[in-house]
């Protein structure tokens, strides 16, 4: 059913890392904090939509989860896809709270006596229709029909839509609502477009063609590398760096004690790159040898290319 499973972005991971790993009155901080809220609540959002498309009987959808394709020589990124013989369906989720107005043009939210002002998102999930359809056309997927609906995930959110705005009175919806307009969509397209073949052939393209998106995260909010604290970091009171001593770190402050250095090196992975050598390794856990680095790289099992002190250690695909 959930053939691209939604996991935590890879944005949020990296805002949430750097947090870790700056000096509390990092001037960025205060930017930092707030990019982490807004990551945050969209991805609770997301997870909303997914509890309710975990609803929907397993053998209708084929669903796909922050698909991210290539289209000329850029990218789109859809919330969710839902592929079925009938039709496909383009999910685009908003978490916003207090009153939002459906305009249009734009999206109007206010909150605590605040009002801002947004692209329409109904505009811009059927930018990712044509943009779908531009795909199809080129690998000669057939003609398949594609319906777009916005999801307001935020039970508490109230949804204004401006009188005479026909497009949004059909394609938005809440969240507790979700499967009655997919039910919806299903009973107008009652016959079956596409045969299984045809299914698993966009199925493997559209996973072959995914390409999750990964930003230089320091450099995007302006952080220098070298404002990156280094070392493991104390599960039980936070504190870094903690000591290394006879294979194992040892936190000065509390006297805790661990044995893996698995979430520094995803830091490192996250925030410096998805690379690393036998030396990088010992300065960014403030490791005594090489022999201990190479101790920590052999449990840690990480691919590599080269070899003796060429050798370079690559992040797997599923190390987040």
């Amino acid at each position: 059913m959930f053939n691209l499973p939604l996991i935590k972005p890879i944005t949020l991971q990296q805002a949430e890392a750097a947090q870790r790993r700056l000096p509390s009155n990092h001037p960025m901080m205060a930017e930092l904090q707030l990019k982490i809220r807004i990551l945050a609540s969209g991805y609770k959002g997301e997870k909303t939509l997914t509890y309710f498309l975990g609803l929907l009987p397993e053998r209708n959808y084929h669903i796909f989860h922050g698909l991210r394709l290539p289209v000329r020589n850029s990218f789109f990124q859809m919330d969710a896809h839902l592929l079925s013989p009938k039709l496909i369906i383009l999910l685009e989720s908003k978490n916003y709270s207090g009153t939002i107005t459906l305009e249009k043009h734009q999206l109007i939210q206010e909150v605590n006596n605040t009002k801002m002002i947004y692209d329409n998102p109904i505009s811009q999930v059927n930018r990712h229709k044509i943009l779908l359809q531009y795909f199809f056309q080129k690998y000669q997927i057939p003609p398949i029909p594609i319906e777009t609906v916005v999801v307001f995930t935020n039970s508490s959110a109230e949804v204004k839509i401006v009188q005479g705005y026909h497009e949004a009175d059909k394609k938005i919806c809440k969240a507790s609502n979700l499967l009655k307009k997919i039910e919806e969509l299903e009973k107008y397209y009652a016959k079956d477009r596409v045969d299984q073949k045809t299914i698993g052939k966009i199925k493997r393209l559209l996973l072959s063609k995914h390409t999750p998106y990964r930003s230089d995260f320091l450099n995007t909010l302006g952080i220098n590398k070298s404002d990156i604290l280094p070392g493991v970091c104390c599960s039980n009171c936070f504190s870094m760096p903690m000591e290394y001593q006879r294979n194992k770190w040892i936190c000065p402050v509390c006297q805790s004690s661990k044995e893996g250095c698995h979430e520094a090196i995803n830091d490192f992975f996250l925030l410096i790159n998805t690379s690393i050598t036998n030396s990088e390794l010992r300065e960014f856990l403030r490791l005594p040898t090489r022999r201990a680095a190479s101790y920590q790289l052999e449990l840690l099992n990480l691919p590599s290319t080269g070899t003796k002190k060429r050798r370079v250690y690559n992040q797997p695909k599923d190390f987040l």
